[in-house]
């Protein structure tokens, strides 16, 4: 029995597997799947972060009351949100300590690394322990976002399920992406906002698979989500429309004023975490234990100002809707920035996507509050214009942040000013900073994903990455026939020679010798003139051209251009002396093979998908055509063929 079921499952297994791999309809059965499972593993954590915060405080948004807590620790009154951070960081560092470790990093900078240098793959433990973990850190008062962990979740998911199948690495990259959008529709209750940050911040760019396989999975993350959370918005307002397009200069300066402070966010939250970081290393504090200990100084904040904790819906409404001061509400501003930065740097773990929200409806607010004092409905206006501009500024994703913005709100009537306000912070942060706020992360770790080197087949590819092993070496004794011997043998134009007693690599190199300069010496040893003969290769005028094993992939193709060899030596300085050791070989042929391993890649990714109408027209086409309706064509051809004669000459 055991052989028979071997048998029968044996070839649908591998069915199942070619139609995930090779076909387009069952990559998006997996889109759909993705969706699905990154869907519940956001509700997931809605629910985690709920539970801890009702726990400790009695309330699923402390910031709805600001009260005494009602839940656990109501003995301690309103002194509760001094104890809370410290419990949550003292579950959190030992978690993220143990099991929290990756090298491609955590959040969505983590995900932007892994699909653009990687194949999207994200490891399903630590991605687990950073969402258990922010769901400790909202939930106790830190001030921070759940869409970073949201994100690794989603994409990790997607990593398992492409990587048992076997998929191809651009369909993983895909799914992990699709797992990514479909997490931040689930938490967002925007679908379609969260495509647009997916092709905008993970992909960086924009193709019709990529679009379809996301939003097919942030449609059935959404369904889902609907289902178990409900489905109203995310902000609840009044209608809300400006009073004019004459209203569009100031919005135009909001734009402007949001990339700046969405910009200054992205700084401040660096320069805090740099500034933390040697001080923690300086006490000699190990990383396990900063979280317990910064969470002291997060309820402090929280003491002063307890719109800070975790997410604060509560409080960002009251600003929309007009019910805080011009100085609170700058005051909030400022301090959400804070609060959000030192939770981060203390080692707590969570996402800055909705804290950059919080910042720019304050901002807004503000703004609206100070240009239209008599306008009742100007601090929600600009507040949701706001929010638009500071998110755009920040992560350099406009499309996004109007997409976002319509549908956490419903204001379908702010489009154009969200439009413009979200363009115009776009062109500032551009013009003030190089990085965003999810991959200036990167660009610290020395992982720049907006070069424009990136997107080309060698990209920055270091020599060290392209050399072999030299596939000869002269010693400097070595007579001119013994290298030629050596040379016609394997068939080269160009040996590196190497300090005399010396290793095969190792050694200190002199320079190469050519086949042409071989010939030309052992050619000349017909001469009269012996004093003019070279006896060893050290004889020679070596070429000197070499490359350094941190050389980029297109000082390589420069320098075998100009020289015109047909390989080049690679070397590296050995420390105090100075000298150059010869490490590798870099020829043609292996920059060659590696252009056509990604063109290879490519044909074949591009060949394993197709469609069921493609496939019946290729075979419909190579169908052999029948006797009589060869017999036909040939005599529709004479018949054309003659009365184009006649046509000519006439």
């Amino acid at each position: 029995m055991d052989r028979v079921w071997k048998r029968l499952s044996a070839p649908l297994s591998r069915r199942a597997g070619s139609l995930f791999r090779h076909h387009r309809f069952g990559l998006y059965i997996l889109a759909v799947l993705v969706g699905l499972t990154s869907g519940l593993g956001a509700v997931l954590f809605r629910l985690g972060i709920d539970a801890w915060s009702q726990l400790l405080s009695g309330a699923n948004d402390y910031t709805v009351s600001m009260g005494p807590s009602v839940g656990l620790l109501a003995p301690l009154g309103t002194w509760f949100v001094l104890v809370t951070p410290v419990l949550s960081g003292l579950l959190t560092g030992p978690l993220m300590s143990r099991l929290g470790r990756t090298p491609t990093g955590h959040g969505v900078a983590g995900v932007i690394w892994s699909t653009r240098h990687g194949d999207g793959t994200m490891a399903p433990l630590p991605a687990l322990a950073a969402t258990t973990s922010a769901a400790l850190t909202i939930g106790g008062g830190g001030s921070v976002g759940p869409e970073g962990p949201i994100a690794e979740l989603g994409a990790s998911t997607a990593s398992i399920i492409g990587r048992r199948l076997r998929l191809h690495r651009s369909s993983i990259r895909h799914l992990a992406a699709a797992g990514t959008a479909a997490g931040i529709a689930s938490a967002f209750n925007a679908p379609l906002a969260g495509a647009f940050f997916a092709l905008e911040v993970i992909l960086m760019g924009f193709s019709a698979d990529a679009f379809i396989v996301i939003v097919l999975a942030c449609v059935s993350s959404t369904v889902l989500s609907h289902h178990l959370l409900g489905t109203t918005l995310s902000l609840s307002l009044p209608y809300l429309d400006l009073s004019g397009d004459a209203q569009l200069g100031w919005v135009a300066l909001l734009g402007a004023v949001g990339g700046g402070v969405g910009v200054g966010f992205m700084r401040l939250r660096f320069v805090i975490l740099d500034a933390l970081t040697r001080a923690w290393q300086r006490l000699g504090i190990p990383i396990w234990a900063r979280p317990g200990i910064g969470g002291l100084a997060v309820g402090t904040t929280l003491l002063i100002l307890p719109e800070m904790y975790g997410e604060s819906s509560a409080a960002l409404n009251r600003a929309l809707a007009g019910r805080y001061a011009l100085t609170l509400l700058l005051v909030l501003c400022v301090a959400k920035m804070l609060a959000t930065s030192l939770t981060l740097g203390m080692g707590f773990v969570g996402g800055v996507f909705a804290p950059s929200l919080f910042i720019g409806g304050t901002l807004g607010a503000a703004f609206g509050t100070l240009v239209a004092p008599s306008y009742a409905p100007a601090a929600g206006v600009f507040g949701v214009i706001g929010m638009g501009a500071v998110f755009a500024g920040a992560a350099r994703a406009p499309m996004t942040a109007v997409l976002l913005i319509i549908e956490m709100t419903g204001q379908h009537a702010l489009l154009v000013p969200l439009m413009l306000a979200t363009v115009l912070a776009t062109f500032i942060s551009r013009f003030l900073s190089r990085g965003t706020l999810f991959t200036e992360e990167l660009r610290r770790r020395g992982e720049d994903v907006e070069d424009p080197m990136a997107t080309t087949l060698l990209g920055r590819t270091r020599a060290s990455r392209l050399m072999v092993d030299p596939p000869g070496v002269l010693q400097a004794t070595a007579s001119l026939s013994q290298a030629a011997s050596v040379m016609s043998r394997r068939g080269l134009s160009a040996l590196p020679v190497v300090a005399t007693g010396q290793d095969r690599t190792g050694g200190e190199l002199l320079g190469c010798v050519t086949a042409a300069q071989l010939a030309e010496s052992l050619l000349s040893e017909d001469s009269d003139d012996v004093s003019a003969r070279p006896a060893t290769v050290a004889d020679l005028t070596l070429v000197r051209d070499r490359l350094d094993c941190e050389d980029e992939a297109t000082d390589v193709l420069q320098a075998l251009t100009d020289t015109r060899l047909e390989g080049l030596p690679v070397v590296t300085r050995t420390a105090g002396s100075g000298a150059e050791e010869l490490v590798g070989w870099v020829s043609q042929r292996i920059v060659v093979e590696r252009v056509y391993e990604a063109q290879a890649q490519a044909r074949t990714a591009a060949a394993t998908y197709t469609s069921w109408g493609s496939r019946l027209q290729d075979r419909w086409h190579s169908r052999p055509v029948p006797r009589r309706r060869i017999g036909r064509i040939s005599r529709i051809s004479r018949v054309s063929s003659r009365s184009s004669r006649r046509s000519r000459r006439r």
